[in-house]
């Protein structure tokens, strides 16, 4: 018996020596300035303006449920990755708007799937007579929103306009392989 007593006490100290700690991963509290906040008529509180993901997540109770909701096809997603090299995305939406609610988190989550960074994308949230305090929403030439714009060399590719025409993934495809594409609204 006192040998496992023995055994027991020294194992214990063993046991006992440095822990290695991990370093302390440095945590950002999202928050929203008052700027970006305005309500709409009927009193609803919506963003407006230049936001982040993080700040939109916060907001937007929608955003999480359609995020997990929607399901990324995962052969067109891998195709998109390579296309996606070198594009700027815009992302112009309504906090207050339905389309916007369901479309933003698939939208995405088909980029995230793809391997596009994010915080790369550019995401305004504009009123509901689609515009910013500070006109960010001009050089856009928005019409309804969600609109997801593709650029390239400061060029505008082609955008999807409010909902897909087939399906996200390959409203994206056919836009970044340059094939024939027409949102909803073009002419």
């Amino acid at each position: 018996m006192k040998i496992v007593f023995t055994f027991l006490t020294l194992a214990l100290f063993i046991s006992c020596g440095e822990v290695k700690k991990e370093p302390k991963q440095k945590v950002t509290e999202v928050t929203i300035p008052n700027s970006l906040k305005s309500t709409t008529l009927e009193g609803e509180e919506i963003l407006l303006g230049k936001i982040t993901l993080d700040q939109l997540k916060l907001f937007s109770p929608w955003y999480q449920r359609e995020y997990d909701f929607y399901k990324v096809n995962p052969s067109q997603a891998k195709e998109l990755k390579p296309l996606l090299k070198n594009i700027r995305i815009t992302l112009l939406l309504g906090t207050w708007c339905e389309d916007s609610q369901r479309e933003v988190a698939p939208m995405l989550k088909i980029l995230k799937e793809s391997e596009f960074t994010l915080e790369q994308i550019e995401l305004i949230a504009v009123s509901e007579d689609k515009d910013t305090p500070d006109g960010l929403e001009k050089k856009y030439d928005l019409f309804n929103v969600p609109t997801l714009i593709f650029s390239k060399n400061n060029k505008e590719l082609n955008r999807i306009v409010e909902f897909p025409i087939e399906t996200l993934e390959q409203d994206m495809l056919k836009i970044l392989k340059d094939e024939s594409y027409k949102n909803a609204y073009a002419e």
